[in-house]
């Protein structure tokens, strides 16, 4: 398997944006990994035994472990259909590209972004820098994966915490939740900035388990039925194989270990060759 680094110039107008998005998701990353090893766990659960405490430190640290390993695999992960040598005859089934000036296999597709064509290209993720593609996608369902849960497990944490240290969660308490009640305690010093700092990364987590929760279910749709989100789009059924096959051809062998360990399986597919499986014939 191929590595690369992206690159995305200087003079590009989005590369302020794809620094802010990964500036955005390590800033958050680390705070609730900080705000759960030293606050809101040790807290929380003050009154277990070494065991219990324990395993909840490697819940946190496990799941942070997977979603900076998979991050770290999809931006590196060489997707793209570059400096290859044009088959002779080219099928027909190719396109050409008009901004590389190559053919290109089926489901790929030119990245404005990337300036490369990508194999089985789905999408372009400002917070890897890189394209979704053929090689990669793994990777990138596995991290929606992981934060989705990682940032529902810190939300639900934090909200354990503000319910003890903040305003139990019930009655009219659950007003207080409100970001401009909230900011009117602060100033008349009926809570603290820390609770207040609390309290909105507890939305944030929220959200961000929302928002990732949606991507992964989306690509996990796309996954089952064979298809790219162009193709769901235009509903494109042509290279559905079936969900086993499906899955098997983005994960690749034991596609479940891929959600418990950040590893590389082989793909059955090169991203390439795309031509469909004939038919079974009627009994």
């Amino acid at each position: 398997m191929a590595f690369h680094i992206p690159h995305i110039a200087l003079g590009d107008k989005l590369w302020l944006l794809h620094s802010a998005a990964f500036i955005y998701y390590l800033a958050v990353s680390v705070t609730f990994l900080t705000t759960d090893l030293y606050i809101t766990v040790p807290h929380i659960y003050a009154d277990y035994d070494f065991t219990g405490i324990l395993l909840r430190y490697l819940l946190v640290v496990y799941i942070f472990f997977n979603m900076v390993a998979n991050h770290i695999l999809c931006t590196i992960t060489d997707t793209t259909y570059r400096n290859r040598q044009d088959p002779d005859p080219v099928p027909r089934s190719w396109g050409h590209c008009m901004t590389c000036q190559v053919h290109t296999p089926p489901r790929t597709w030119h990245c404005s972004i990337c300036h490369n064509c990508v194999l089985r290209r789905d999408h372009h993720c400002f917070f890897t820098a890189s394209c979704v593609g053929h090689h990669n996608q793994r990777y990138f369902i596995v991290l929606s994966f992981h934060v989705a849960v990682g940032s529902l497990y810190t939300g639900l944490l934090n909200a354990e915490y503000l319910h003890d240290y903040y305003v139990p969660f019930s009655g009219t308490g659950i007003f207080s939740y409100l970001f401009p009640v909230a900011f009117y305690k602060l100033i008349v010093g009926q809570t603290t900035g820390f609770l207040v700092f609390m309290l909105v990364m507890t939305y944030v987590a929220f959200g961000m388990s929302i928002m990732t929760g949606t991507l992964f279910g989306w690509n996990m749709l796309n996954a089952y039925n064979g298809q790219t989100s162009w193709e769901s789009h235009n509903e494109i059924r042509t290279y559905d194989q079936g969900p086993t096959k499906n899955f098997y051809e983005i994960f690749g062998s034991f596609w479940i270990l891929s959600f418990l360990i950040p590893w590389q399986t082989t793909l059955p597919g090169d991203g390439i060759d795309w031509r469909r499986p004939k038919p079974l014939k009627s009994l």
